[in-house]
């Protein structure tokens, strides 16, 4: 095929038209993002490379929670990547300057051919999705996707025609073929030019955004307040509490509208109005774009940012990387610069500014039972507020059991009568003073401690990974399901294995998601008992109970966050459910049995404690 001087400098002129609009609106964005708090992180560098296969070439995140949709995805990706090459030969012949011999064309051709196929097969079966069986989760209709959508498979149509129409009009210089080859090089500038100007703009920095994806969930820039300070800096941290980290900037430009992240929410699905999709992400990208700035976290819903339970199923469920959550900064936002704190907090707040703890309390008379902590023991018991203060009394029987199979594997242990609460509670609910005063209290006793366990995630979470955004820890800190494994796995106990009815656990949010622990609790109820079944959300995929983010200490609302778990739960026909948190048991205890049916058999709540200590030999 032969292209005179005049088309190959229109050629020219529309290459450059189209790379110069590609190139200034992925500028705009780049230029914002810059602007973002704190630094794009490079460390781990192999480790990101790594998961960068694997979720962008393998596409392993897209496919995981949604197979059907996610292969039609991944077969349109990996063609892409087939036609990349055949892109700029098809570029290369404009100018007279292939990049491959006929027969090497030809050749490359039964490679390309075949996925131009499975690429229409993809794209035509996510069409139908969105625009004909439309789930709710992806939300209103987007013109741009059903531009881009004909867009390439017009790409793939007139690659077809090109390979397959009859020789006598592939023959250079015949006015159909010509037709065919300005057709599919409109059609590939016009996308250029579309993509940076939609949610497209994921084909170029989602592979980016997946580099500098924080490794630990959730990754929010932590507020360190110095009461020293002079007014200015006090007034520079306050402003800073409106701007975006460039992670957090990165993950607006980068989000594929897909929904997930509202899909998975469990105040979405409670009947609430937050919608991550939204007002966590998709909400801020006008802002941004307006602005040309990254202060726009005042721009956050505040009635949806207080729903959320922080459990990160919305990080977890993103195929391009965002930490989606951002309850973090509006409340931060609305308690230290707004000074709004809802009126159920505020006792709460008082409480642990005036007493060290959550219910205003100067004694425990659990704690009077136990062993006062000294350096020569194996570990600090950390209780923890809930089990301290006894928020759900039954629970005491679950420390209790942990501290006698303790006792029965010869390991010491011991409680600090002082404890003051990890300060999960104000931490997630946006009170950084009063949790900046906790940590600096507890690190001073801790400077001491080796290795602590604990029944509560949250602590754990707080106590390990936050407390490490503030200072430098020397101590471990091991999940009491992770003890218990151990010494079951070490012989140092030994458990009677028996019927117990069918069995399930339930994961809970700060274990599975933030500490990254599924496989210990499995372990400990495998080795009890054959009757063990799965429920259909579980490990990292799990549902959160209602709990997380402060949310016990909330008054009931019109949603059912609390509630949805619990149904599942009681659906399942289990007649015993293990958990191994002290938050989800007490939401259990109060949600289970008003849901159960008259007809059926009241359904057991246990702590992997108690479950085990029953049958210790």
């Amino acid at each position: 095929m032969n292209f005179s001087i005049i088309e190959q400098i229109i050629l020219t002129v529309l290459i450059l038209s189209a790379f110069s609009i590609f190139f200034y609106e992925i500028w705009r964005r780049l230029r914002i993002i810059s602007k973002g708090r704190g630094k794009l992180p490079f460390d781990y560098f192999t480790k990101r490379i790594f998961r960068v296969f694997k979720e962008v070439i393998l596409q392993k995140r897209v496919i995981r929670d949604r197979f059907w949709p996610g292969l039609m995805h991944g077969l349109v990706f990996w063609g892409f990547i087939v036609f990349s090459i055949v892109t700029l030969d098809h570029f290369a012949t404009g100018f007279e300057r292939p990049l491959f011999s006929k027969s090497t064309h030809h050749l490359y051709a039964f490679i390309a051919t075949p996925f131009a196929w499975l690429v229409i097969i993809g794209i035509v079966a996510l069409a139908y999705r969105r625009f004909i069986s439309r789930p709710e989760s992806l939300g209103k209709l987007s013109p741009s996707s059903g531009l881009v959508a004909f867009f390439i498979f017009l790409l793939m149509a007139t690659y077809l025609y090109g390979e397959t129409t009859l020789p006598c009009l592939r023959q250079a210089g015949t006015l159909a073929s010509k037709i065919n080859w300005w057709l599919h090089t409109l059609v590939i500038l016009a996308f250029l030019s579309l993509i940076p100007k939609s949610k497209h703009l994921h084909l170029v920095f989602a592979p980016f955004n997946i580099f500098f994806r924080p490794f630990d969930t959730p990754e929010h820039i932590p507020t360190k307040i110095d009461l020293e300070a002079s007014e200015e800096e006090m007034d520079q941290l306050l402003q800073n509490l409106t701007r975006l980290s460039k992670n957090q900037a990165f993950d607006i430009f980068s989000c594929v509208e897909c929904g997930r992240c509202t899909e998975v929410c469990p105040a979405h699905r409670g009947g609430g109005i937050l919608e991550p999709k939204y007002h966590f992400i998709l909400d801020l990208r006008d802002p941004l774009l307006n602005s040309k700035d990254v202060s726009v976290l005042g721009q956050i819903d505040v009635e949806a940012g207080w729903e959320c339970t922080t459990c990160q199923a919305c990080t977890y469920a993103c195929p391009v990387g965002n930490q989606v959550e951002k309850s973090d900064e509006i409340r931060a936002l609305q308690v230290l610069v707004e000074g709004k704190v809802p009126q159920e907090y505020q006792k709460l707040f008082m409480n642990l500014q005036e007493s060290g703890n959550t219910e205003g309390a100067f004694h425990s008379s659990l704690t009077e039972k136990l062993p006062e902590y000294t350096p020569d023991k194996d570990y600090l018991l950390w209780l923890g507020c809930f089990a301290r203060f006894e928020l759900d009394p039954s629970f005491t029987k679950a420390v209790n059991d942990f501290t006698k199979i303790l006792d029965k594997a010869g390991v010491t242990y011991g409680v600090e009568k002082d404890e003051w609460c990890c300060g999960d509670p104000a931490n997630r609910l946006g009170d950084k003073m009063t949790y900046q005063f906790l940590i600096e209290h507890n690190l001073e006793f801790l400077s001491k401690t080796k290795k602590i366990t604990t029944l509560c995630p949250h602590c754990m979470v707080n106590l390990d990974k936050e407390y490490r955004k503030f200072s430098d820890v020397s101590y471990v800190v091991e999940h009491h399901t992770q003890v218990i494994a151990t010494l079951i796995k070490e012989n140092r106990i030994q458990v009677k294995p028996n019927h117990a009815g069918p069995v399930t656990f339930h994961d809970p949010c700060n274990l599975s998601r933030i500490i990254g622990e599924v496989d210990a609790p499995r372990e400990v109820i495998k080795a009890i008992t054959k009757d063990f079944f799965e429920l259909e959300e579980k490990g990292s995929n799990t549902l959160c109970c209602g709990a997380g983010g402060g949310l016990w200490w909330k008054k009931e609302g019109a949603g059912r966050t609390h509630l949805i778990r619990a149904q599942q739960i009681v659906d399942s026909g289990c007649e015993t459910v293990v958990t191994a948190c002290n938050f989800c048991f007490g939401m259990f205890n109060q949600g289970l049995g008003p849901l159960t049916p008259e007809a059926q058999k009241p359904i057991e709540i246990k702590d992997i404690a108690e479950f085990v200590q029953e049958r210790l030999t």
